[in-house]
Parts: structure tokens; sequence; C-alpha cells
């Protein structure tokens, strides 16, 4: 194996933390002597978290390893980064931002193996010697470098900083981020971490955005990474916005490239919507979505939508936060051969909308499936306690498969029931300021008779009651 490539990314890796540590503050003292010059900010953020399972799999397992069922593992990362404004005379600005991410995880990986550390994998002859794989795994690497340039009062026809362009490597969302929210798969052998998700920026991008009066219009290219398939993605979305009331708009997109057939040339076309359209209800908001896939290269026609609402009572002690929503994602038919219905996750992940939003659950949704082939009722209660700071969550899920007769991990034929799962989930927070939250959670899934027979096939009976407890913190100033 030709192990110069890992040593030189890691070599420019630390070059680039360097940069930012030691070049940038000197940079940031001479602006701030020369207001005439760039101003520099420089932000700092990271993150921990150790978590315990047990029963993983629903009690079948880790899977890719040693099928172990109760796995601990922690994992970590900092992530300092710099950013630049420069304003100009006639009220334009060009501005720019760099961040690097070093990560870490330490113990037995994640339920499906794909970060572990060092395990025991047994060919499942007793009577042959075990061998050790895996490895502690740790990742450092630039994950944002992009530059920008805001319009200010230039023109007229548009609102103040109405044209906006930038490129390079930086995060982008498209809506609520069911689509495309993640630009950077972490985990991997390469990457090696799971939960913590610290690095989303795509690895190459070059956005338009255009605003003149309610109306909003994005243009964009994005580029993922090799973990991502490296998808190369050209499309735009256009939004009508109200302050009052909401935005509603339209986003259609194409895959133009990708490593994975079923994405290549591939259309996105999606219709959606967030707000506060009832006057007389100004605390409820509701909010829609529906995107429609389709590939003719692979005969691909898929569909994922959902409805929402959240409705926050400030009369009630403990001023809580009422919502539901209910998510579909296609599965592929039995009785169309030839024709694929199952939505592609594509690149969605976590979002600033928090835990459990798209992931659909601690433990179900990021440890036993992806966004495909789902239908989840998900009902959700947050509470503010009488001490500063605190906070929690009560999250409700029922996962069913859309289509049972796709529904199988190995070859042993269709799932008897759509039932998949059922979990609750309990997060207690604090945040006794607004530069650190410590969470202590906790997951409960209890597997349907569909989830029993999804995993039908592997060592072991998918029969019981998959549970997580975790703790994590996270800094960002």
């Amino acid at each position: 194996m030709n192990s110069s490539k890992p040593t030189l990314r890691y070599a420019l890796s630390t070059i680039g933390i360097t940069t930012i540590l030691i070049v940038f503050p000197v940079l940031a003292e001479a602006s701030s002597e020369n207001q005439q010059g760039p101003v520099f900010d420089f932000n700092f953020s990271g993150g921990f978290s150790s978590m315990s399972m047990s029963n993983t799999h629903f009690g079948v397992g880790q899977l890719g390893v040693n099928l172990s069922k109760d796995i601990t593992r922690s994992e970590g990362y900092v992530a300092p980064g710099a950013s630049m404004v420069w304003r100009s005379s006639d009220s334009s600005t060009l501005y720019g931002g760099l961040r690097a991410v070093s990560s870490f995880t330490r113990g037995d990986g994640d339920g499906w193996g794909l970060t572990v550390g060092e395990h025991w994998q047994f060919d499942g002859s007793p009577t042959k010697t075990p061998a050790v794989i895996g490895k502690n795994l740790s990742y450092t690497n630039i994950d944002q470098a992009f530059l920008g340039w805001k319009s200010g009062d230039k023109f007229s026809s548009l609102n103040k900083d109405g044209l906006d362009l930038s490129f390079g490597a930086q995060n982008f969302q498209l809506g609520d981020g069911m689509v495309l929210a993640d630009g950077n798969d972490e985990a991997n052998q390469n990457k090696g971490i799971y939960w913590l998700d610290p690095r989303q920026a795509w690895k190459f991008t070059a956005i338009a955005r255009v605003a003149a009066g309610p109306f909003r219009g994005d243009l964009f290219y994005l580029k993922a990474d090799e973990d991502g398939f490296s998808d190369s993605i050209v499309g735009g979305n256009f939004d009508v916005v109200n302050e009052k009331l909401g935005k509603a708009g339209v986003s259609y997109f194409k895959v133009n490239d990708s490593d994975q057939l079923e994405r290549k040339g591939m259309t996105v076309l999606g219709l959606h919507g967030r707000g506060k359209p009832i006057s007389s209800l100004p605390t409820l908001e509701l909010a829609a979505e529906i995107d429609f896939q389709k590939n003719s290269t692979v005969n691909q026609e898929a569909k994922a939508w959902f409805l929402e609402a959240n409705y926050f009572v400030p009369g009630l002690p403990w001023y809580p936060t009422i919502g539901y929503r209910y998510a579909s994602f296609s599965g592929d038919k039995a009785d169309t051969p030839g024709k694929n219905e199952a939505w592609n996750y594509l690149h969605n992940g976590a979002t600033p909308r928090g835990f459990g939003y798209w992931y659909q659950g601690i433990v179900v949704g990021t440890y036993e499936t992806r966004l495909s082939n789902l239908d989840t009722h998900f009902f959700n209660l947050t509470l503010v306690p009488p001490i500063q700071g605190s906070w929690i969550k009560i999250l409700y899920y029922d996962h069913r498969f859309n289509q049972s007769s796709a529904a199988r991990l190995s070859d042993q034929g269709p799932v008897s029931s759509n039932k998949f799962a059922t979990e609750w989930d309990l997060i207690l927070g604090f945040s006794p300021s607004k530069k650190v939250d410590y969470m202590l959670i906790y997951g409960n899934a209890k597997p349907g008779q569909g989830g029993t027979d999804y995993f039908s096939g592997i060592p072991g009976t998918a029969n019981k009651n998959a549970t997580m407890l975790q703790f994590t913190a996270l800094l960002h100033f």
C-alpha cells in the first residue's frame, strides 16, 4: 500500500492549521490598527461524545466485525476557524472563511462497523484463530476554505447585498435538508467519525444568490468528496419569502456525474414551504415538502415527502412545544420488475433544526436504517424547566417500511410485516451559556415483526430492545 498520500494529506492539514493559529492572528492585529483593511474574526468549536449501546441491531450485534451485542465508543473533534470581511467604499463586501477539523474515534465503533477501533473478526470456525482488524481512527483536514462577494447597495433593483457570489469548500443546505445538507460523509475508515458529524462542507462549490423584494433565488454547483461518491450537482432554488407568514419555493437539480450508478444522471424536482400562515395562531408553525427523483439510465422514479406541525404554548408551565411530522421515503415495489421506486437518500444529514430531525431517531434513524423505504410518524415535546439553561426533549417514532417486499438485508425473501420499529428518546440538555451545551441522551427502540425479519439470515435473532445511553458536550465560540 502506498502511504505517501495520507502522509502528504496530514502534512498539508498541519500546515493549514498552523496558518489559522499563527498567521491569521498577525493579520488580525494589523487590521485592527488599519480600519481600511480586512477585519478578521476567529472561532473555535469542539465536541466530545461517549456512548454505550446494548442489543445492537435488536440483539443481532455489531455487523461486519464481531457481532458483539453491547458496544461502547467515544468520539471527539476540535475545529479552529477564521473568517474575513473586507468592506469597500462602495458598500460591497469581500468575505471568506477557513476551518480545520481534527477528529477521532476510540473503542468499538458504530453498529455497522464503519468506524471500528481494534476488534477481533471471526470467520465462523471455532477452530481457527481470529485476526485483529481495525485501528484507532483519527483524521485532520481543512474542512472549509471559501471566498465570496456581496453587492451591498450597488444594484438598486436588488435588496441590500442582493447579489452574493461565493466559491470554494463551504456548507450548503437546500431547504430543510431532507435531500441536500451534508457534502462530507465521515462514517468510514478514512475519516472515522460517525455521530458528531463535524464536517459538512462540500469539497467544492460555486453559488450565486439573488434577492429582490420577497423573491430569493439560488444557483449552485456542488461537488462531494470521494466518500460521497464524488457527486457533481448543478441546480437552482426559488423562494417567495414573507417575514410574517414564512416562505415557499421550488427547487430542481441534476446529478451530472457520480461514482454511484444509481445517482449519475438523476434529476430531483421539489416543492417546499415553512412558516406561520394562520394569523390567529401565531405560535403554530407548519411545514411541508415533496421531492421527485427520476433517472432514466437505471429506470428509477422515486418520491419523498413530509408534513409537519409545531405548536408553542407559552401560557403553560415549562413552555412546551408540541410537534408532529409524517415523513415518507418510497421503497422499490415488487410488482414492477425492471423499475426502481426506491428513494436515494443522497446527501441528507444533520441540520440546525436539532437532534433527531432527519436522522429520525437516536437508535433506529442513526444506526438501523437510512432515509429510503421508510414511513415515520414522529411526535416530539420540548420543555424548558425553571432552571436557567436547561431543556428537555421527549421524542417518539413509529417506523414502517414503505414497501415491505423490498425490506431485507439478506436474500431470505420479503419481511412479513411493514412494522419496522418504535422508539422513544429522552434528551436532558443544559446550556449554561451560548458557548457550551451538555446533553445526556437515552434511546430505546423496540423491533416490530418487520424489524425482526429485516435481519433474518444473519446469525442471531433481532427480537430485543436496542438501547443507547450517551453523554455529549459541545463547545462553540
